[in-house]
């Protein structure tokens, strides 16, 4: 292999929208006749797109970034994302050009002077605030679920958080192009699309629009015929939205919530936008007026200052929710964020206790909430079909397999729930 060969392997951490960026940037590679291979494959150029919501996030960053070398030592190395828009200096002693998160296209052109010898700047890591929203568009070929990025940043100013650094304010992807990519998925047979974004809730605060009228205009056109969010904050959840929201045809009833936390004290000290009242009747209102709905969350064990009180506050949230699934995970300190240099931090062994007693709970809450839907009918997105058994999810995002020697891929079923274990369920085909 020669470095002037245009072969491309790209890497993702994180969230969903680092996934459809890093597919936005595979397409153009394609476009422009690279061959893009898989990451573990010999290449001229790997792409990192990097992670930093936490400290693991930032040691598997590192990670690839080193591994890229032991795969080919004469490939270049191009770092994108948020750890490398965090810390730049850092990630170029290991890399061959370094950008940021709002300009992740140059990776792109990067990629084509470093093969044909010619050195670009090293770092290119403006401020995200001082740069407009990245027009990226990502083809999508599973034919199951589809993701759509309509806005990124976030105006939040969370006390753990680095990602509104990272990310810098909110910017929403025009209105226009988010309808006409659900149009063209519709067109394309996807029975699904999420929306997704870094700060959801706040799409169109920049641009006189908002994420409800949004969503209320998927109802007049070609649209795939499920449509989920990634996820929202729970103060967006008012009377009035949750309202309209049952109003959308093809949104399913399942909302993923960044609660973190069930202590009203734990949540102003995170500076969350709400409190353990607050968020307990939003989920009512919005059990009210969406049939059906189910929730899963995210969870933070161990913040700064959580007392006993505290902690047995969210295991209450977790009866009182009854999540599909919890995502918990102990504290993680960020330097640069003001919880960082909070009193009262737990030590590494009792956060990881707690983390493990609410992952403990939620795995009970979800054993007994199955009990209660053995022999009812769902209706599945079957997503993956292998070894014999088709798996996939319910409208409220409940996981499930089924025997079959179909290929279901990509097909919408209703199915009889028969038994629970290890968070799935198994289900017969009607």
């Amino acid at each position: 292999m020669t470095r002037a060969e245009k072969t491309v392997g790209i890497y993702t951490l994180g969230c969903r929208v680092n996934r459809y960026e890093s597919d936005a940037i595979a397409n153009e590679f394609f476009v422009r006749g690279w061959d893009v291979r898989d990451f573990t494959e010999k290449c001229s150029v790997y792409i990192i797109n990097t992670c930093t919501v936490t400290a693991e996030s930032d040691r598997k960053s590192r990670q690839l970034i080193r591994r890229a070398k032991t795969v080919n030592p004469d490939a270049f190395v191009i770092v994108c994302g948020c750890y490398s828009q965090i810390k730049p200096e850092e990630v170029s002693k290991y890399a061959d050009f370094v950008c940021g998160t709002r300009n992740k296209s140059a990776v792109i052109n990067a990629a084509e002077s470093l093969i044909n010898g010619i050195k670009p700047e090293k770092i290119v890591t403006p401020a995200p605030s001082s740069l407009p929203y990245e027009p990226l568009f990502a083809p999508h070929t599973d034919r199951t679920r589809a993701f759509v990025k309509i806005e990124d940043g976030c105006d939040g100013k969370c006390a753990y958080c680095l990602i509104r650094v990272a990310r810098g304010n909110v910017v929403s992807r025009k209105e226009g192009d988010i309808l006409s990519e659900l149009e063209a998925l519709y067109d394309a047979g996807y029975p699904e699309a999420v929306l997704t974004g870094i700060e959801l809730s706040a799409y169109g605060r920049d641009t006189g629009t908002d994420l409800l009228s949004l969503l209320l205009k998927t109802n007049d056109i070609k649209c795939p015929p499920r449509i989920r969010l990634s996820s929202l904050d729970p103060a967006y959840l008012t009377p009035e939205r949750s309202k309209r929201l049952g109003e959308v045809k093809r949104l399913m009833p399942h909302l993923h919530l960044s609660v973190q936390s069930g202590s009203s004290a734990v949540l102003a000290a995170m500076r969350r936008k709400y409190n353990a009242e607050t968020l307990y009747r939003n989920i009512e209102y919005c059990r009210k007026y969406i049939d059906g709905v189910r929730f899963s969350a995210d969870i933070i064990a161990g913040f700064p200052g959580e007392t006993e009180e505290d902690f047995a506050a969210t295991h209450g949230f977790l009866d009182f929710a009854n999540l599909v699934h919890a995502h918990i995970f102990p504290f993680s300190e960020r330097q640069g964020t003001e919880a960082a240099e909070m009193d009262g931090r737990l030590d590494k062994k009792t956060k990881a206790e707690r983390a493990a007693s609410l992952a403990e709970h939620q795995d009970r809450i979800n054993e007994a909430d199955a009990k209660t839907l053995f022999t009812t009918t769902a209706e599945v997105l079957f997503e993956v079909t292998e070894n014999g058994y088709a798996t996939g999810h319910t409208r409220q995002f409940l996981s499930v397999r089924s025997k079959t020697d179909e290929d279901l891929h990509g097909v919408i079923k209703n199915v009889i729930l028969r038994s629970y274990k290890n968070g799935t369920f198994d289900a017969d085909i009607l």
